[in-house]
This record gives structure tokens, C-alpha cells and sequence, in this order.
């Protein structure tokens, strides 16, 4: 790249979150945080929240369920930021070993006509950011 050639600017809204195989459509990702402490060996992440307008699908319900109940459900989810809507992905990053920690449902309120939205939680064991000229 020349020096007086710039690198086109990524929006955060073009973006694609698939756990594991399966493409989900989300409205919104919380902030991929990875951090050591000085002196602190191991990585902490911060856990990341996945939000989307509820629907009559309770998969990701069913999810937090299934941990609920005992179950060692990890997945992988991919984030892909995309360049455009639709377009190529320019960055992504892998949750390795993902579980839902929590799940919310909607507030209600009957003065309020917005869109009812479903939060998850997500826990994982490591935060991979994928090289996407391999």
C-alpha cells in the first residue's frame, strides 16, 4: 500500500454472528474485550452480549437451558465484520468454547410500542481474531 493510499474505514454495523455453523441474525454485539493485569498470567474476557428482536423461536433460550440444566454445551460463534451490507468480510473473530451465562427476554410495557428484544450472554474460554488472508 502507498503512503498516500488510506485504508477504506469499517462500519460496526455490517456484521454477520454465526454459532457454530449456524448464521443468526443479530442487532447488536457488545465490545470484544480481551486483558491481563500486570503481573497476571492468564487472560480475562469479558463476556459478550448478543442481542436480537425476539421472535417464537426460544433456540437461544433452549441454549441457556440446556446449561441450566447441567449440560457442557459449548459452540464456537463467529463475528464477521463485514465492508458492506452483504459484502466481504474484512475481520472476524472466533468465542472459543461459548456458553450462555445468561439470558434476558423482553420488558414490557404497554405505553411503548418498540420491538421486544432477547439478550444472551455469552462466556468463553478464548477470543481469536482470524486471519482472513489464509
Amino acid at each position: 500500500m502507498r503512503d498516500h493510499e488510506r485504508e477504506p474505514l469499517l462500519r460496526a454495523s455490517y456484521f454477520r454472528v454465526l454459532i457454530d455453523e449456524r448464521e443468526l441474525g443479530f442487532a447488536e454485539v457488545s465490545r470484544l474485550t480481551s486483558e491481563t493485569e500486570m503481573g497476571d498470567r492468564p487472560h480475562r474476557f469479558e463476556t459478550v452480549v448478543l442481542r436480537r428482536a425476539l421472535t417464537r423461536s426460544s433456540e437461544l433460550y433452549d441454549w441457556r437451558r440446556r446449561i441450566v440444566d447441567g449440560d457442557d454445551d459449548r459452540r464456537v460463534v463467529t463475528i464477521h465484520q463485514l465492508q458492506s451490507p452483504g459484502g466481504r468480510i474484512a475481520n472476524s473473530w472466533s468465542l472459543v468454547g461459548a456458553w450462555p451465562c445468561r439470558w434476558s427476554g423482553p420488558a414490557f410495557n404497554a405505553l411503548d410500542s418498540s420491538v421486544a428484544y432477547e439478550e444472551l450472554e455469552l462466556a468463553f474460554d478464548d477470543l481469536v481474531w482470524l486471519d482472513q488472508n489464509t
